[in-house]
């Protein structure tokens, strides 16, 4: 399996993914960065209760429930871009799986 990964801030959330590309199968897919968000609940504690964040964060989970179907690493990078990320915050590094 090829798989790749970059770690992003959703444009209109401001939550922070993991965006995974498999090349094999053909998909791009979104995980919430737990890791970020946690150093962010630290930093920031009362953005836990923030209600605007919490609807973000519920977006962005649904947001992560669905592949999308992409062939190469070039079509995910435009894909990124065309949702408001930039360009030169899209760094696709390749995952080893055992």
């Amino acid at each position: 399996m090829n798989l790749y990964k970059t770690h992003i801030i959703h444009p209109h959330t401001h939550v922070p993914l993991i965006v995974y590309f498999n090349e094999t199968e053909g998909f791009v897919s979104f995980e919430r960065d737990e890791r970020v968000l946690n150093a962010m609940y630290n930093v920031k504690r009362d953005l836990a209760l923030n209600k605007q964040f919490q609807e973000s964060l519920r977006r962005a989970t649904l947001l992560c429930e669905t592949q999308y179907p992409l062939d190469t690493l070039k079509e995910a990078e435009e894909f990124l871009r065309k949702i408001g990320i930039d360009e030169k915050n899209i760094y696709f590094e390749q995952v080893l799986v055992h």
